[in-house]
């Protein structure tokens, strides 16, 4: 996975990653990362980094059913979204 740095418009990590062939990009909102890491302000940057790696598989796997069309994906991880192109 990678990070593209933050959309301040969207309020979100701009990440990708691959998954069967194919590039899968999203936003991870600022304020969910804030929450869960129990902040109330926006996070640092280095915390926002940290926690997107400590939870890769999850977002992966999030993003990757979203991008399937499933909309099952489990709180708190509902909350990011695909990026559109």
């Amino acid at each position: 996975m990678e990070v593209h740095g933050i959309d301040m418009q969207k309020g979100a990590y701009r990440i990708s990653f691959e998954a069967g062939g194919r590039v899968i990009r999203g936003l991870v909102p600022e304020a969910l990362v804030a929450a869960t890491l129990g902040q109330t302000g926006r996070p640092e940057h280095f915390d926002v980094y940290t926690w997107i790696a400590s939870h890769q598989p999850r977002i992966e796997s999030a993003l990757l059913k979203m991008s399937q069309g499933d909309k099952k994906v489990a709180k708190p991880f509902d909350l990011l979204s695909l990026e559109e192109e």
